[in-house]
């Protein structure tokens, strides 16, 4: 009867939609009710209540409040409200929530059902709600499962293995047998499931996988699934680059799988694989060539058929598969020239991209006049009626079509360029066509043709005056689409080769138009340059025809060159272009006075032949400045080859920067008369003749004089300006002593004493004007002119500089630099990268097995024994305050009896301790269960401090047993017949780190300081005078199956601090004297000389090389020596001479460092994290050694190989505002600064968790 009133989820979803306007209000009601029916023990109205929780979840409502009641409704004997509460849990549980270790044996149980829709809905919710913990507890019985005899069950179970493996990566070496014998299992999905499966694990490291190729290959040739046919293929281009002789075998099922399938899906994987496996490389024997040409022409032949097809998805990929085979088979690729041509027009932007990909790719001398034509066509409109939105007409994909165009023409250094005039002509009509602005790419091409190219520069400098007189390039009714930039080498070629020019005067004339004055300034500063070249040409060329009528003509074109630089250029806002006018101005002003303004006279001969009169010289004296050399082409590589001046250095100082003043505090009257000169503004005194030179004694007494002078009237402006601040409401000032101090310095300095600096503009360019977005305009189609006839091409001689450096290739500098970035990563994309480091090469040994998750304890259980927890711990805390009334009594009676007592138990003890002692070995206390021993349960006022010098370890069973060791220790160290020798702490050694590895090799390595260096004691005030000695131990295993490494070498590279003991050349090199065979592993030893000064970046660099089945492969790698390596294995300090060694040398312990550990809010067992912190922060990170133990705090000390002494203390601290929050701090002192921020910086470099 309880839930017979209750809303159902049916009621919750038509309430909702009747309550549109007051929405919240209804739902937080609902809310309210699900809380109450959710305390009540009806088993159906709690599955109910959960059901209408998660509808309201997936519109936004927090449900995790709700998840110990999900958890009852997952145990629910009921499979439709087993599934509700799956449901809830699938929807609310994440990573981090507190039930989800209640849901183990809940799994378990449900796995073990005999009812198979029970288990898919409990491995459904395991996969999404999976934690590292389920993960290893349920790995066992997953795999337990793959023997199930439903194939259902089987195929499930294979699916979520790989969830598990992502959580779990250890349980994938220890179950991949098993998964394996699922490749052969009877039923298809089964084996579709495992091939799935291994195909995404085999994503991170497909090497691990070789071992089933057999079985693999053996499905590749009988099965028919072609959904699983792809994953296999796709898995065999992974494995193929291990294996290269899998591409030998695969190639003929795969050749069948091409030339029958039907499957447009499979057919593209096969031709991926064979792609990727290269498969089509033309490199062996004849046989072998000729197969790989019969399958390229297959390939491509099927992609064509993608090509032909109306579904875009296949044509891009068709396009895609293309590009990778045209490298290796352009020739094939070329044969569907028509095909690819006609996806340029295709509406879809990404198949017109990736067209003009493989366009740019099959560009030959045959075909590149033909695809220069149609992608010219393709820039213009179809029609008309065109409008600019449309796709072919965006700036961008334009802008981008003609670099193409521009790319394929030149590169190679215009390998493919047989007919320049005819590429000329072409960089002329995109001028036109191009519809956005590209200027800058034009003017380089039109000007590296015209300079490199000799004999098309006639038919330049023409193309070059037709450009200069197009009235849309000089005056565009668009400045910003124009491509007006081209001026710049139209005036720059026909100003160079102005001797080409049919007609000067014309040149001249479109130079000086008045059009010009809204060109860029960087056109017009070159317009200026050519209009003086070709003036001084076309002058230099009339003194060979000097008349009358030439007279006139030089008159007439000074005046209106003079008149057009002055009206155009003279008063551009440009500097370069006022510059350069001004210079051509005075110029045609010295030619108009000495030019000729009267009519010549003729003069009769003898023979009655009339005779000109000499040409004035001023005709040729431009001449020569331009036209002394010929202009070449610079070889790319000569600014390389040029030769370093001797005694040239780039680092050195040209000018001595001047020094700055040092900041002096004096009073008013001493600054003005003392401390001017210490400016160095010229003003010399008495304090300041020391550093002056002789030559100005003469001069002493004058300068003294007027110093008085001055000194007076600066003392009266000073006080004149103090009194009109004091006065100034806009003055920031006032009587404080804080003002006055703040303020002292700048009324001291006199504004007479600022030296006055020349300032010059020489140094500052003139501003970059960014040009505005391109905009795309309106084209329309134009008649391309007929392209000129074809010309032998002469090529002009690259220039190189004088006594330039040979070099052994051209091609020097020239790396094949590949992209090694990773793939991005999507959004859907599991993190596997765990999975990289599971090596599946291993075997299993016989001691490892999948663990077995522990049950856990039932609520009140778990009440039970945190009681009897709190009651032992209070009891002991009893015992121990007896305990220490007991000693105190104790202390007392031994203070009272006499000397000789003592004495007796002295030598009663000494005698024990000897007879003990032949028997007894020195053995080290861990520090964890020394403090867990020896702490104190309560805090005392004056805890005595714990030393952790000991002979034996105490035994566990009383305390009183290791006081009362301790005495016996204590007693047998004060007796002088056997002095006890100090415990000295070993501390863990580095050893098996991973250092580098590739397919043929794995490298370890083991570091330690050698015992040379640890042998002699280093003492304060007695550091060493030679560098430490690091031995580095290699493990080097063999990853092959069948081949051996030889000449194995290690070669330290870039180790500017480190060089290997012994070797004094510069090349320090050691080698492996024998090979490494198969599956076996060598160990190579390594002495290195740290030569630098010890601190946290100090790193070793160098290359591991060796021969492989005749191969040189080669290995960089690089590691840090960390600072705590140099600690030494010291005796123990006890916390008397601790304290002395601080208080005696506290001066040495200037260096300080310090580092945070946080504490979890709520974490139990914070004392046991705190004691393990300090045996990890003690004993295997600073390798230092416990000297006292307090509640909550410890101190530590180590002196390194160096002679520098650490001390610190480990302590915990609570935040301030928050009890439940605490931290451990890690404070230390040291006698080098460098060397405690290393230890510091391992300390947070290491996990403490």
């Amino acid at each position: 009867m309880n839930g017979l009133f209750s809303h159902t989820l049916t009621d919750l979803i038509r309430g909702i939609r009747q309550n549109k306007k007051n929405e919240q209000a209804y739902i937080a009601k609902e809310i309210a009710d699900i809380r109450l029916e959710l305390r009540r023990n009806d088993p159906d109205l709690k599955a109910q209540a959960i059901a209408k929780l998660t509808y309201l979840q997936m519109m936004g409502y927090d449900m995790s409040w709700a998840s110990f009641h999900v958890v009852e409704v997952m145990s629910s004997p009921k499979f439709l409200y087993k599934g509700i509460g799956y449901l809830g849990a699938i929807q609310s549980f994440d990573q981090d929530t507190d039930v989800l270790m209640l849901t183990t044996n809940l799994i378990k149980k449900d796995l073990a059902s005999s009812n198979a829709s029970e288990i898919g809905i409990a491995i459904n919710g395991l996969s999404h709600i999976l934690t590292p913990d389920l993960a290893r507890d349920l790995c066992a019985d997953l795999v337990a499962m793959l023997n199930h005899s439903r194939p259902i069950v089987r195929k499930k179970v294979l699916l979520v293995l790989y969830k598990v493996f992502l959580k779990y990566p250890e349980g994938l070496r220890l179950s991949f047998s098993r998964m394996k014998e699922r490749l052969e299992d009877p039923d298809p999905s089964v084996v579709s499931a495992a091939v799935n499966v291994i195909c995404e694990l085999a994503r991170r490291n497909p090497k691990n996988y070789l071992s089933l190729a057999p079985q693999l290959f053996k499905l590749l040739t009988t099965s028919s699934n072609n959904w699983m046919l792809i994953k296999i293929i796709k898995l065999f281009a992974a494995l193929t680059p291990f294996e290269p002789r899998l591409t030998k075998k695969l190639l003929p099922p795969i050749t069948t799988l091409i030339q029958t399938t039907p499957a447009m899906s499979l057919l593209y994987e096969c031709i991926h694989t064979v792609i990727a496996g290269g498969m089509l490389a033309t490199t062996g024997s004849g046989s072998n060539a000729e197969s790989a040409n019969t399958l390229a022409a297959t390939c491509v032949t099927k992609l064509r058929t993608f090509l032909e097809d109306p579904d875009q998805n296949l044509k891009y990929i068709g396009l895609l598969a293309l590009t990778k085979i045209l490298p290796t088979h352009p020739h094939l690729v070329g044969e569907h020239k028509d095909i690819i041509l006609k996806c340029i027009d295709d509406p879809d932007i990404s198949i017109r991209m990736r067209t003009l990909d493989l366009v740019v790719g099959m560009a030959t001398k045959k075909n590149l006049t033909e695809i220069v034509k149609r992608l010219i066509l393709h820039l213009l409109p179809a029609n008309e009626n065109e409008v600019d939105g449309s796709a072919m007409m965006d700036p961008v994909y334009r802008a981008d079509i003609i670099r193409r165009i521009v790319f394929i023409c030149s590169q190679n250094s215009y390998a493919n360029i047989t007919n320049f005039e005819w590429y000329l002509a072409v960089l002329s009509d995109l001028t036109n066509v191009a519809g956005v602005n590209v200027g800058d790419l034009l003017m380089q091409q039109f000007m590296d043709v015209g300079v490199r190219v000799k004999s098309t520069r006639s038919y330049t400098v023409q193309l070059m005056m037709r450009l200069l007189a197009d009235k849309k390039l000089t005056e565009p009714s668009s400045p910003e689409d124009s491509n007006s930039k081209v001026l710049l080498a139209a005036a720059w070629l026909i100003g160079e080769y102005c001797s080409l020019l049919e007609s000067p005067e014309s040149a001249l004339e479109l130079l000086s138009q008045k059009s010009i004055a809204k060109l860029d300034p960087s056109i017009q500063a070159t317009y200026l340059q050519s209009i003086l070249k070709i003036f001084a040409y076309w002058m230099n060329n009339l003194q060979y025809t000097w008349n009358e009528e030439s007279r006139q003509s030089l008159v007439e074109m000074i005046d209106i060159l003079r008149e057009g630089v002055k009206e155009l250029f003279s008063r551009s806002p440009d500097l370069e272009v006022q510059e350069r006018a001004s210079n051509v101005s005075v110029l045609l002003d010295i030619i108009a006075e000495n030019a000729p303004r009267t009519p010549l006279k003729i003069a009769n001969s003898i023979s009655f032949a009339p005779t000109m009169p000499k040409p004035p010289a001023l005709l040729g004296s431009l001449y020569p400045l331009f036209f002394n050399q010929e202009l070449n082409p610079v070889a790319p590589k000569a600014q390389k080859k040029v030769p370093v001046p001797e005694g040239l250095d780039l680092e050195a100082w040209i000018h001595e920067p001047i020094p700055e003043p040092e900041p002096e505090s004096s009073d008013d009257d001493d600054f003005l008369n003392e401390k001017a000169s210490s400016h160095g503004y010229g003003w010399s005194g008495e304090g300041a003749s020391a550093g002056k030179s002789r030559k100005g004694k003469s001069k002493k007494g004058q300068s003294q004089d007027d110093s008085k002078e001055g000194a007076e009237e600066r003392a009266k402006r000073k006080a004149e300006r103090r009194e009109r601040q004091k006065h100034d409401p806009y003055y920031i000032g006032g009587d404080s002593p804080s003002s006055k101090k703040k303020g002292s310095d700048q009324d001291d300095l006199d504004v007479d004493l600022i030296p006055i600096v020349q300032l010059s503009m020489d140094g500052f360019k003139k501003p970059i004007v960014m040009r505005k977005k391109e905009k795309s305009k309106k084209s329309k189609r134009r008649a391309r002119s007929r392209s000129p006839p074809a010309v032998p091409i002469e090529f002009a001689t690259e220039e190189m500089p004088e006594d330039a450096m040979l070099s052994a290739s051209d091609d020097e500098g020239k790396g094949d630099t590949k992209a090694t970035g990773a793939a991005a990563k999507g959004i859907l994309d599991l993190d596997n990268s765990a999975l990289h480091h599971v090596d599946l090469s291993v075997p299993v040994g016989e001691d490892e097995h999948l663990p077995r998750a522990k049950p856990y304890m039932k609520p009140e259980e778990l009440r039970q024994y945190e009681d009897d927890l709190a009651q032992r711990r209070r009891v002991e805390a009893q015992q121990a305050k007896k305990e220490e009334k007991k000693s105190k009594k104790e202390k007392k009676s031994k203070k009272e009896t006499s000397a000789e007592g003592e004495d007796r138990k002295k030598s009663k003890s000494s005698k024990k301790s000897k007879s003990k002692e032949t028997a007894s070995v020195a053995e080290i206390v861990p520090v964890a269960e020394f403090v867990r021993s020896s702490k104190p349960s309560s805090p005392a006022p004056t805890p005595a401090p714990v030393l952790v010098e000991v002979e034996e370890i105490p035994d566990k069973k009383s305390k009183k047993s290791s006081k009362s060791t301790g005495k016996t220790k204590k007693s047998s160290s004060s007796s002088k017949k056997t002095p006890k020798a100090p415990v000295t702490v070993e501390f863990p050694l580095r050893t098996d780190i991973d250092l580098a590895h590739d397919d043929n090799v794995a490298v370890t390595y083991d570091i330690a300081l050698s015992r040379s260096s640890t042998e002699a004691p280093i003492t304060p005030g007695n550091e060493p005078t030679n560098d430490p000695t690091v031995t580095l131990t290699l493990k080097l295993q063999n990853r092959s199956l069948s081949h051996s490494l030889s000449n194995v070498r290690v070669a330290l590279t870039d180790s500017f601090d480190v060089r290997l003991g012994g070797s004094d050349s510069g090349k320090d090199e050691v080698s492996l004297s024998s090979a490494i065979e198969a599956q076996t592993t060598g160990e190579l030893s390594v002495d290195l000389l740290i030569m630098g000064r010890v601190r946290y970046e100090l790193r070793v660099m160098g290359t591991l090389s060796y021969e492989a089945e005749g191969q040189q492969e080669s290995i960089e790698f690089n590691f840090a020596v960390p600072p705590s390596l140099f600690m030494l294995a010291i005796p123990r300090l006890t916390g008397a001479d601790f304290s002395k060694v601080l208080t005696e040398q506290i001066e040495h312990f200037s260096a300080t460092g310090s580092a945070s550990i946080q504490l979890a809010v709520g974490t139990t067992g914070q004392d046991e994290f705190f004691w393990a912190t300090v045996e990890k922060v003690t004993t295997e990170i600073t390798h230092t050694h416990v000297v006292e133990v307090v509640d909550g705090a410890a101190s530590f000390f180590g002196q390194s190989w160096q002679g520098y002494q650490v001390a610190g203390l480990i302590k915990v601290m609570k935040a301030q505002g928050d009890e439940r929050s605490k931290t451990i701090e890690v404070e230390m002192k040291c006698t080098d600064q460098t060397f405690v921020d290393g230890l510091v910086q391992e300390i947070q470099d290491v996990e403490i968790y």
